[in-house]
């Protein structure tokens, strides 16, 4: 997640068990694939956004599980 300045080696530190807010970053399983992403919601529909602009939405086709909300960056 380069584009929100999470480089390779940074620790993420999640909070489990509360709701994503839009625009924050969490750790979400999506059809069996745990992903980091930028959460999203339009027109009632919950997606995740990368941060790298030429990545598109993922749209989950059965399933998104929120596993945490990130909190923290500890720069590695």
């Amino acid at each position: 997640m380069v584009g929100r300045h999470i480089l390779p080696g940074d620790v993420v530190v999640l909070e489990n068990g509360r709701s994503p807010r839009p625009g924050e970053v969490v750790a979400a399983l999506v059809d069996n694939e745990s992903v980091l992403r930028e959460y999203r919601v339009e027109n009632g529909q919950s997606f995740l956004r990368a941060a790298h602009p030429a990545l598109g939405r993922l749209i989950p086709a059965r399933e998104l599980v929120i596993q945490g909300v990130m909190v923290r960056l500890v720069r590695g």
